[in-house]
C-alpha cells in the first residue's frame, strides 16, 4: 500500500485525470476490462459545475456508481428530493444512471474532491446495496483505511502501475468491502448493537414455549412500539419481528441436533401453532426441513466421533520398536 500520498499530490487536475484517461485508453486497446476509472478536481467559483445522474451515460442494466470524497470546500448533492451538503471528510454515492443531481451552489466558494467510477459488477451491486441500506451520504475519516484504499487506487491508475486487470479489480473489492464494513459499524456500533441484541434474545426464550410480540418488548424497553421498531433497526440493521423469528428458529436447531423429540413437540416448544408452521419457517431460514436437518446433522457428528475414535487409537497404539 501506497502509505504517502497526501492531498496535495492531488492538487493538479489536468495531469491527473489526462494520466488517468491514457491508462484507461491502454486497458481498452489490450481489450482488458476497466473495473474503475478517477480522478481529482477542485472547482472553484463555477457555478456551472453540474452533474445529473441521467445525462452521464451508462445504462439501466449496466450501471456504474461514483463514489466521491470531498477533500476541502462544500458541494450539494441531491435525490428523492432531498439536499445532502457534502462538505469535509464527506461524501457520496451516485447511481448512474438514476434520478440525483450535484454540484456547486452559489453559496459555495470552492469544491475539491476525488472520485471514483466503479464498474465492476459484482461491486456496483454492493454499492447500490449500500446506498439503498444507508443512504446516499458517506462520511469517512482522512486517515481512515478506506480513504487510504481509494487514494492507492487512483496513485496506481494516474501513474499506470496497474499491469494487469486483475490487481485494479483486488483493489476495487477491497475498497468497496472496507467501506461497507466502515459504514456498517458506524452506523451500528458493536457494543450497543449486541448489548440490545442479547436482551432481546434472552427475553425471547424466557418466554417460550409462549411467543413474544413485538408490542410486548416495546413494553419492556419502556417504549412505543413504532419507537422501539425504529430504535432496534437502527442499532442494529434487524426488524424486532424477524429477530425474534431467528431466535426460536436457532432454539429449535439446537433442539434437533441435541435430543430426539418429535417435530411436532420442538414445534410447541419454540412457540408455533402447529408442525407445519415450524416446518415452513425453518426451511425457509435453513433450507431444509426439520427432518432432514436433524439427519445430516446427525450423520456429520457420526462422522466426526468415528475420526476422532481412529485418531485417538492411532496416538494409543504403541510406536514399532526400530
Amino acid at each position: 500500500m501506497v502509505k504517502n500520498i497526501a492531498y496535495p499530490d492531488l492538487a493538479d487536475t489536468r495531469t491527473f485525470h489526462a494520466l488517468d484517461a491514457a491508462r484507461v485508453w491502454h486497458l481498452r486497446q489490450h481489450g482488458w476490462p476497466v473495473h474503475a476509472t478517477g480522478g481529482s478536481q477542485h472547482v472553484i467559483g463555477d457555478t456551472t459545475y453540474w452533474w445529473h445522474g441521467e445525462e452521464r451515460g451508462g445504462q439501466a442494466s449496466h450501471p456504474f456508481v461514483i463514489v466521491q470524497f470531498t477533500l476541502s470546500g462544500w458541494g450539494l448533492f441531491e435525490q428523492c428530493g432531498v439536499s445532502h451538503r457534502i462538505g469535509q471528510d464527506e461524501g457520496f454515492l451516485a447511481v448512474v444512471p438514476s434520478e440525483h443531481l450535484y454540484y456547486l451552489p452559489e453559496a459555495s466558494p470552492d469544491w475539491r474532491f476525488i472520485w471514483l467510477d466503479v464498474w465492476h459488477p459484482y461491486a456496483v451491486m454492493r454499492l447500490v446495496g449500500m446506498r439503498d441500506r444507508f443512504g446516499p451520504k458517506l462520511s469517512v475519516a482522512p486517515d481512515s483505511r478506506t480513504m487510504q484504499l481509494m487514494l492507492d487506487i487512483l496513485h496506481r491508475l494516474a501513474h499506470g502501475l496497474y499491469p494487469d486487470p486483475y490487481m485494479l479489480e483486488q483493489d476495487v473489492l477491497c475498497f468497496v468491502l472496507e467501506l461497507e464494513r466502515s459504514m456498517t459499524h458506524s452506523r451500528y456500533p458493536a457494543k450497543a448493537k449486541e448489548v440490545l441484541l442479547q436482551g432481546v434474545r434472552d427475553l425471547v426464550i424466557a418466554r417460550l414455549p409462549m411467543t413474544l410480540s413485538v408490542d410486548e418488548l416495546a413494553r419492556h424497553y419502556q417504549k412505543s412500539r413504532t419507537r422501539f421498531s425504529q430504535t432496534f433497526k437502527h442499532t442494529t440493521g434487524l426488524s424486532p419481528a424477524a429477530f425474534v423469528d431467528a431466535v426460536r428458529l436457532a432454539q429449535a436447531a439446537a433442539l434437533l441436533e441435541g435430543g430426539t423429540d418429535k417435530i411436532e413437540v420442538i414445534a410447541r416448544e419454540t412457540g408455533y401453532t402447529s408442525a407445519t408452521q415450524f416446518c415452513k419457517a425453518f426451511r425457509k431460514k435453513y433450507a431444509f426441513t426439520p427432518g432432514t436437518y436433524r439427519t445430516y446433522f446427525a450423520r456429520d457428528l457420526a462422522a466426526k466421533d468415528a475420526k476422532g475414535a481412529k485418531l485417538k487409537d492411532t496416538l494409543s497404539s504403541p510406536s514399532p520398536v526400530v
